[in-house]
């Protein structure tokens, strides 16, 4: 076995051994090193034992700040699944065509054109949680889109999707749901 795939072999138990969080820093010859209650490895004629120690206590130490790394995201996804919140809102449908919105159905309130997977809001929820053009907008049960036409002000608590299809913007016609709102 050459001093490469020994070297390589090392740092391979070293990893299994520190997800396992037990470590054996003496690497002696051919003895059996416990990693966890199913499995052993076996160590056949390991020369440089405290080189490869060296090996593992740098891998302990990136596994340690890979666990302060894990613990800090934990955290932080804690924090924004506490802030969130659920807003009933009515779901409708609507098509880029005169009657249903401006002189210029083909382009929304921010000023770009219309295409798949942006929804108009009323402008009570824009302005309570601050929506901007271009934000993402989810909606229970119907997923994400772009937040990138407004409705009329006659409107409230209200979420429109753009559909080019009138038949399929009947067929969803109006619903319940709740807009997921992270603040």
């Amino acid at each position: 076995m050459s001093r490469t795939t020994k070297a390589t072999l090392a740092i391979v138990v070293a990893c299994a051994v520190s997800i396992s969080c037990w470590v054996h820093v003496a690497m002696p010859k051919r003895e059996k090193i416990p990693m966890d209650d199913q499995s052993r490895v076996e160590f056949v004629d390991l020369e440089g034992a405290s080189e490869n120690s060296r090996i593992i206590a740098e891998l302990h130490k990136s596994v340690d700040i890979l666990d302060k790394s894990v613990a800090e995201a934990l955290e932080r996804a804690e924090y924004r699944v506490r802030n969130i919140q659920f807003v009933p809102v009515v779901v409708t449908a609507y098509n880029p065509v005169v009657t249903q919105t401006d002189s210029t159905p083909q382009i929304t309130a921010s000023n770009k054109r219309v295409r798949p997977g942006i929804v108009a809001l009323s402008r009570d929820l824009e302005k309570e949680f601050g929506f901007m053009f271009g934000d993402t907008v989810v909606i229970e049960e119907h997923g994400s889109f772009v937040f990138e036409d407004r409705m009329n002000k006659r409107w409230t608590r209200r979420v429109d999707i753009l559909m080019f299809s009138r038949k399929a913007a009947r067929k969803f016609g109006v619903q319940r749901s709740f807009l997921v709102v992270n603040y």
